[in-house]
């Protein structure tokens, strides 16, 4: 049941769970949440031209190219929505300084995971107008974030303070330490508890002669108890500044007055023909992508502040326009938000008939298929990040049993790949590059070779999906690569196109709706789309709901990061194709 988050909880970021540390709505509205936070002891280690400092507290560590790569220390609050933020103060104690004899070694560049761009970027290059000042980095002891969003099914207020253990003055090497900070949050709950009705859990909205095809899947949802309700394109009033406005006004308005949980949007189409109107990002990627699909903005429908997410601060057209849409942007999904980008009614047919298969017959296998190989051959630690991702992934998930199709076992053959997907697996994991209609990664520290490799094409297709025959277990599959999920740009793309095979493939598909992003070595999994690889599997195999692994994924990955430009189009392009609120589970 819908209900509203009375009490502030302090978050687990990895693990969501909530700590009562509050009370219900009381007669004083002004309220304080006060914590002291120890510090682990911090480590430094010689990498030979740098010295790296880390923490085993340390959320994440900050990213921004070429800047000191110091630990972040994430606390994460939430309250009740509709409360308004006062007043944060955070203050240091104990502090202690230690002179280095090298630098602090600076955060490397991310690397493109595409099959198309091949320019990677082994170099920590330092960025002088912070190595050469004088003035303490970084120049802020701390700073925060707030953002309406889904706790579970509870809509609630974020609040995410940053914490610096460590600061560096790089002009004389020399950094201080904190043995512990103490913080302060003083906030105003609402005049009266902000509860929406409890009416439905899914909205679907599709074009209008997609309804037919679409009321078996209405049907089987409320024989299951999933509270249903079937929107038509057509029936969505006008009442923003184009299509995708309207949308979005509608879903918020669906939020508030009927205490939706899940958004499903069913439509496709090529850009400027789409079925569905799309809202482009604009974040680029050097010359190479200028914007992208992201469905993330119709899920983005409320503000902490209450206000509407415009996306488009100076009412340029241009949307999620890095920087100067930041402050436009909640980026925490207030809806789970899934797409199935079907370009026919016979594509309509086809997934409601698997999903409804799935409802019943699934049966976890507690198994997963992997591939990967070396990802950015000539990497200083000479790491094979695909398969070193799939191995982090597996950490997470100690009861499955992988089968791996590595580059270096020279197993890695598009033959090997159907015919395992054929024997039904719980996830496919594929960790490499990518792009709309393929994937593909590289053998040990060979940057000339693609493999799969092919007679008259390498890398895995859009139409080896033709041969997934495997109706009777069908999988969920993740790509950590680019483009995958560019519907827009082919139909199918590769994440679509094993969806919407008929005979098996995959029930529902992660991706990234542009080019992505990944880092070398060791380092591959701990931010952008190598992060998202393992967490959203560690979710699909713990929470199993779709749509609730793709938003807290989402809200781990907002909460654990400073946000630069890669960061922000990270969020903004994973895509979820696929019913969100389906369970990966028996039936």
């Amino acid at each position: 049941m819908k209900r509203i988050l009375l009490s502030v909880c302090i978050v687990s970021i990895f693990l969501l769970n909530t700590v009562l540390v509050g009370s219900s709505f009381i007669d004083d509205p002004v309220q304080t949440i006060e914590q002291t936070v120890t510090f682990s002891p911090i480590d430094f280690s010689d990498s030979g031209e740098f010295i790296t400092v880390s923490c085993n507290d340390a959320s994440s560590s900050i990213g921004h190219v070429g800047n000191p790569e110091l630990p972040i220390i994430s606390q994460v609050f939430t309250l009740p929505l509709g409360s308004t933020i006062d007043d944060i103060s955070v203050s240091y104690q104990d502090p202690y300084q230690i002179h280095l004899t090298k630098k602090i070694i600076p955060s490397m560049a991310v690397q493109y995971i595409s099959t198309e761009i091949q320019e990677p970027r082994f170099d920590r290059e330092m960025n002088k107008l912070v190595y050469e000042s004088s003035i303490q980095f970084p120049s802020n002891a701390w700073s925060y974030r707030s953002g309406a969003g889904l706790l579970g099914k509870d809509n609630v207020i974020y609040v995410t303070v940053f914490l610096y253990p460590v600061t560096y003055e790089p002009m004389i090497d020399t950094v201080t330490l904190y043995s512990e900070a103490s913080l302060s949050i003083t906030y105003t709950l609402p005049k009266n508890p902000i509860v929406f009705d409890d009416v439905y859990d899914l909205l679907i909205i599709a074009p209008e002669y997609y309804a037919a095809p679409l009321q078996p899947l209405v049907d089987a949802k409320i024989a299951r108890e999933v509270r249903t309700k079937l929107t038509t394109l057509e029936d969505i009033p006008l009442v923003g500044i184009d299509r995708q406005e309207d949308i979005k006004y509608y879903i918020r308005d669906a939020l508030e007055n009927w205490g939706i949980t899940y958004v499903l949007l069913v439509g496709g189409g090529i850009k400027e023909h789409e079925q569905i109107p799309v809202r482009y990002a604009w974040v680029p990627s050097g010359n190479y992508e200028r914007n992208f699909p992201s469905d993330l903005y119709y899920a983005d429908v409320l503000a902490a502040d209450g206000s509407f997410p415009t996306w488009d601060n100076n009412s340029n057209g241009r949307y999620a326009e890095y920087p100067k849409d930041n402050d436009a942007v909640d980026l925490y999904p207030d809806v789970y938000l899934g797409r199935l980008p079907c370009n026919s009614t016979a594509d309509v047919e086809v997934v409601v008939n698997k999903i409804i298969s799935f409802m019943e017959t699934n049966k976890v296998t507690k198994r997963i298929l992997q591939m990967g190989g070396d990802t950015f051959p000539g990497d200083p630690q000479n790491v094979n990040e695909g398969e070193f991702a799939n191995a982090e992934v597996m950490k997470r998930i100690p009861d499955y049993t992988a089968t791996q199709l590595w580059g270096s076992k020279k197993n890695l053959f598009r033959f090997n790949i159907i015919f395992n997907i054929l024997k039904g697996y719980d996830f496919v994991d594929f960790s490499g590059h990518g792009s709309y209609v393929s994937w593909a990664t590289h053998p040990p520290n060979d940057d000339s070779k693609w493999i799969p490799k092919g007679l008259f094409y390498d890398g895995f297709v859009y139409i080896n999906a033709q041969w997934l025959f495997n109706m009777n277990k069908l999988s969920v599959f993740i790509f950590n690569a680019c483009s995958c999920s560019k519907f827009s740009e082919f139909d199918p793309c590769l994440s679509w196109s094993v969806i919407k095979q008929p005979y098996g493939g995959a029930i529902a598909s992660y991706g990234a709706s542009g080019i992505g992003y990944g880092s070398y070595g060791t380092s591959e999994t701990e931010r952008v789309f190598g992060w998202m690889e393992v967490n959203l599997i560690d979710g699909l195999a713990h929470d199993k709901i779709l749509g609730s692994v793709w938003g807290t994924a989402l809200n781990n990955y907002i909460n654990s990061f400073e946000l630069d430009d890669a960061d922000y189009k990270t969020i903004y392009e994973l895509a979820l194709f696929g019913d969100p609120s389906l369970a990966i589970d028996n039936a």
